[in-house]
């Protein structure tokens, strides 16, 4: 028995107490049973005398006494009262013996990490994507923000019952894992990255220890594999010491590979939500809500980032997840409604999709001028 336990059970005495004056019909409302605002109170009170006194045709106070005695004859009661007093206009108030605070500890003490965690009446099966930082360099203090709200949210829903799992989507494929790799050839070579690649302190040290592995500079898939795994590695262990762990990392190359993207695209065009435009192919999303429609494959073949985000979260669906929830910065506020539309093309019910987004702000307090200096605190 939990400490919840403990008091639904006392909540359940009264109101078995007040079906028996009324020949076991509900009281309506459901009585209250509330800690008193005076110790001297007792450590409960409850209102069911002045909710029954109507349907009783008795004053409160007497419907008050005749509910005493019903729960001092409770002989799952008994043990744990001290005593019960009637009070005001027909509180009645419970003094609790040790007896009951003791289990109520015990349960406390052996729920442990479990404790406040409940049965939810419809459990669901959730799906919650944070952090998911590029592959290109370490997290830094904003995804350390993102990744303890993730983490925070799983907690409280799997305390609430849920089935949840924790999803990292590694971003392995796209034109930054390139400038990636040639940045630590760069490096490799005693060069100085590109002028859009990666300059950081970092990629000299991934460089050095690829160096060492023999690793060929001129070998881009091999820096690109390499470049990653050194990254994940690195952004693992600062998540482990930050006490977040994920259930999955997966890997957006992993769509390409399987012909997950191909799948999406032929199932949107099979439902009539693609069309050609200007040698490009679009998606429909303004049939679903979107402000316009979204190119899905460059007029040179190349896809936009939305396309194996379309996959990503159609494989999300195929796994058999209720809800699909995405913690992302406020930069990205128009791709809930992307990301909606397309679940919805593809035939599933966008309601089954919840973006998140968190926003770092600067609080003031006040702003004071001295002359031509002003002051925020």
């Amino acid at each position: 028995m939990s400490a919840n336990d403990s008091v639904a059970a006392l909540r359940g005495a009264v109101e078995d107490a007040a079906r028996a004056l009324r020949d076991g019909q509900p009281t309506k409302p459901s009585p209250t049973l509330e800690r008193p605002p005076k110790p001297e109170l007792g450590d409960y009170s409850s209102n069911v005398a002045m909710l029954l006194a109507g349907s009783l045709g008795d004053n409160p106070r007497a419907v008050a006494e005749r509910l005493r005695g019903q729960l001092e004859g409770d002989a799952g009661l008994a043990p744990d009262l001290e005593r019960i007093e009637v009070a005001g206009p027909g509180f009645i108030n419970f003094f609790l013996a040790d007896s009951w605070y003791l289990r109520a500890l015990s349960a406390l003490l052996e729920a442990g990490e479990r404790l406040g965690a409940s049965a939810a009446a419809s459990p669901e099966k959730i799906l919650v994507e944070f952090v998911s930082a590029n592959p290109t360099g370490p997290i830094h203090v904003g995804t350390g923000r993102n990744a303890a709200y993730g983490d925070s949210l799983v907690r409280l829903l799997e305390a609430a019952g849920n089935e949840v799992q924790r999803e990292y989507y590694v971003n392995d494929a796209g034109s930054q894992i390139g400038r990636f790799a040639d940045s630590i050839a760069a490096r490799m070579r005693g060069e100085e990255p590109p002028e859009d690649g990666y300059a950081g302190n970092y990629v000299s040290e991934i460089a050095e220890r690829l160096q060492a592995e023999g690793v060929d500079p001129g070998d881009r898939e091999a820096l690109e594999q390499r470049g990653i795994e050194e990254v994940l590695g690195e952004v693992r262990q600062t998540l482990e010491r930050f006490g977040v762990r994920f259930d999955n990392w997966f890997s957006e190359r992993s769509l390409y590979a399987q012909g997950e993207v191909e799948v999406a695209l032929a199932e949107l065009e099979k439902r009539g939500h693609t069309y050609r435009h200007e040698d490009a192919l679009w998606l429909r999303t303004t049939d679903f809500g979107d402000d316009k429609d979204r190119v899905l494959i460059r007029s040179n073949g190349e896809a936009t980032y939305l396309t194996p985000d379309i996959a990503y979260h159609w494989d999300k669906l195929q796994r058999g997840f209720d809800r699909l929830i995405n913690v992302l910065g406020a930069d990205h506020h128009g791709y809930v409604a992307r990301v909606r539309a397309a679940i919805e093309a593809l035939g599933a019910d966008p309601e089954r999709f919840e973006g998140l987004l968190m926003s770092l702000v600067h609080v003031v307090k006040a702003v004071h001028k001295f002359g031509n200096t002003i002051l925020k605190e």
